[in-house]
């Protein structure tokens, strides 16, 4: 089913969205968040695939972009090109193709959006626009492109929603509504376009699902619908569009998967089944759709791929295949399909690239090649 998925979902770049511009009917928020006092500061932020996300330290959620599918959790199907906010309490979230996840600091995970494939765990597939509560005892989460991933304090790892390519790890290719355990020894995970990568305490990084560009990294390009190790030493990952970076702790940052648009950064356009070493000396990684994003332990701010809509904020649309430095001052940073995030070490946050659905959340709908403040 998904053989070839990357070619044809970047046609819907032109396509789809090109419809989804057409769809936008427009929010009227209560509240704009650049318009208040500075008291709080944003403290995490999180790209989905057509709609942001940023979290305030008091446990605000704020969102912007797509809401067609719900996904926004505002009570309706709305798109919005300012930032609302529409949860409190919340310590961390994630954002899949068009459903969200947000966890709360006393454990409890929280979804909203598309259900069609059981990735909201809430016992059916509906989608709702509001937020229901689908978990308890939660310690992370992680949005893969259509299914759900939760780490428990125990280590347990839960999953639930689309599993057609084997990315649960349980020896079948099932979907399911509701959130099953499918790994336990687990640190770290991150869901990616229909594959699943679970780091375990001891550094050994873990893969199943999807592998039809070569990103889980095992030497070959078959799917998996059973965990296997496929590189060791590694402190952090990152999940793509059929490609995925893992990083390791000598801050080397390692690349598998599909390289069409140089998103690898490896200096070509080549696709590779065996991780390869492409940059040094990064404190965290982001893949976008088909660009990715990195960040050095300097606060600057490294990109490569795609930047046909100015994701990667240089001042043009041209692709690149090698890491250009970008931004400076970065502490955080979210690649999203076709757009960019960086919040500044002084609290500001800034995007590039597409805004069509309003997901920069500057109050339009045009798309940018050059970093734009975009919320304080």
């Amino acid at each position: 089913m998904i053989s070839g998925a990357f070619n044809r979902i970047r046609v819907l770049t032109a396509v789809t969205f090109s419809l989804l511009i057409g769809l936008w009917t427009g929010c009227s928020p209560t509240t704009n968040p650049n318009n208040d006092s500075g008291a709080v500061s944003i403290i995490q932020i999180e790209a989905g695939c057509i709609h942001n996300f940023a979290l305030k330290s008091d446990g605000t959620l704020w969102v912007t972009g797509y809401g067609g599918n719900g996904q926004l959790g505002n009570g309706n199907n709305n798109n919005t090109n300012v930032w609302v906010q529409v949860l409190t309490g919340v310590s961390k979230m994630a954002g899949g193709a068009s459903h969200s996840l947000a966890l709360k600091s006393d454990g409890t995970l929280w979804a909203t959006g598309d259900g069609g494939f059981g990735q909201l765990g809430n016992g059916n597939t509906n989608d709702t626009n509001l937020w229901v509560q689908v978990l308890t005892g939660v310690s992370a989460i992680s949005a893969g492109y259509d299914h759900s991933l939760a780490l428990k304090s125990d280590g347990t790892l839960w999953a639930t929603g689309y599993g057609g390519e084997g990315e649960f790890g349980i020896g079948n290719n099932n979907n399911t509504n509701v959130w099953i355990e499918v790994l336990t020894g687990v640190s770290k995970m991150t869901g990616g376009y229909y594959c699943s990568l679970a780091l375990k305490s001891d550094g050994t990084l873990w893969a199943a699902g999807y592998g039809g560009a070569g990103q889980l990294g095992n030497g070959n390009n078959n799917n998996t619908n059973v965990w296997i190790q496929v590189l060791t030493g590694v402190s952090a990952m990152a999940g793509g569009n059929c490609y995925n970076f893992a990083l390791k702790s000598n801050g080397t940052l390692w690349a598998a998967g599909y390289g069409g648009f140089g998103q690898l950064g490896n200096g070509n356009t080549n696709d590779t089944n065996v991780w390869v070493q492409v940059l040094t000396g990064v404190s965290a990684i982001s893949a976008g759709y088909d660009h990715s994003l990195a960040l050095k332990s300097d606060g600057t701010l490294w990109a490569t791929g795609y930047g046909g809509f100015g994701q990667l904020g240089n001042g043009n649309t041209n692709a690149t295949n090698v890491w250009i430095q970008v931004l400076t001052g970065v502490s955080k940073m979210a690649g999203g399909y076709d757009c960019s995030l960086a919040l500044k070490s002084d609290g500001t946050l800034w995007a590039t690239g597409y805004g069509g659905n309003g997901q920069l959340g500057n109050g339009n709908n045009v798309s940018t090649n050059s970093w734009i403040n975009v919320l304080q």
